[in-house]
């Protein structure tokens, strides 16, 4: 009975030991993305195009299966048609997504909410 409280003592001490550094571990993930997204920069806009002749490749390989009938058949090609009409953005307007997009995920990082959970972290572990 003395061994039984002890293992359940350890294993309960390192499961609460282990999610101790959820915060931390996600503050660091957002970092590690923003300075991705710093360093790889925009894409460029052939690898767009590149990707949507892809998706209409992928699309018109299900479509010509014949797996698919009726109203799941019909989703297919509105997809296709649908992936057909858009306009690809210019570069221009590619670079102003990436900087908006890094702009948010630095505001983010720099969230009083984020930033109070890194606090009470740190308190916990100088305690």
């Amino acid at each position: 009975m003395k061994y039984l409280l002890l293992f359940t003592i350890l294993i309960s001490f390192n499961g609460v030991m282990a999610d101790n550094h959820r915060s931390d571990r996600a503050l660091w993930v957002a970092k590690l993305k923003l300075d991705l997204a710093k360093l790889k920069g925009p894409p460029l806009l052939a690898d767009l195009e590149a990707k949507r002749t892809n998706r209409i490749a992928d699309l018109d390989l299900l479509i010509n299966s014949g797996k698919y009938e009726g109203k799941k058949l019909d989703r297919l090609i509105s997809m296709r048609e649908k992936v057909l009409n858009t306009e690809l953005p210019s570069q221009e307007e590619i670079n102003l997504r990436h900087q908006k997009r890094i702009k948010m995920m630095d505001q983010k990082l720099k969230d009083p909410m984020m930033r109070d959970r890194k606090r009470m972290q740190n308190k916990k572990t100088k305690e």
